[in-house]
């Protein structure tokens, strides 16, 4: 069975010092896994200029986040996706076929997930990503990671530099 999180929204405010400290530009493309209610994504786009797509898997999660975006006119830079993280039409790397969310696009994933699920998401984050992608976690190291820069919280690494 694989592992779950319990849902807790990410401050605003933390939102914003995450994406800041993982240095996202305007026109990047940010990825959260498990977004929740998309307060990452929203200041990703509203603030940062970014691309965004959202996974999440509790379709009421879902509907609140899509309603979020509506509000805010921003359906044209948050797209949510409906499903699970583990599902292979986010992993390039598993199988075949057109992948157009695939997690290999990202330039900054944001995650705000426990250790239970850094189990499970690291190995294959390892696999997918490019050279220089970031992975900004909020609250939890990703432990055998080193991170390039750090707050109280909110850990940033790089893949080439911290795995």
């Amino acid at each position: 069975m694989l592992p779950t999180v319990p849902y807790h929204p990410t401050p605003f405010e933390k939102a914003r010092e995450m994406l800041k400290l993982a240095g996202l530009k305007e026109g990047e493309c940010l990825y959260d896994l498990g977004c929740g209610e998309a307060n990452i994504l929203i200041v990703g786009a509203e603030e940062f200029g970014a691309a965004c797509v959202g996974i999440e898997k509790d379709a009421s999660l879902v509907r609140m986040a899509r309603r979020k975006i509506k509000e805010r006119g921003l359906e044209d830079k948050i797209t949510i996706i409906e499903g699970d993280i583990f599902s292979d039409i986010f992993w390039s790397y598993r199988g075949r076929g057109d992948k157009p969310y695939a997690i290999s696009k990202a330039d900054v994933v944001a995650m705000y997930l426990n250790f239970n699920m850094h189990e499970v998401i690291v190995p294959m984050l390892e696999k997918e990503l490019r050279e220089g992608v970031r992975v900004v976690s909020y609250e939890f190291f990703i432990r055998g990671w080193k991170s390039v820069r750090e707050l109280p919280m909110i850990f940033v690494f790089e893949k080439g530099k911290s795995f």
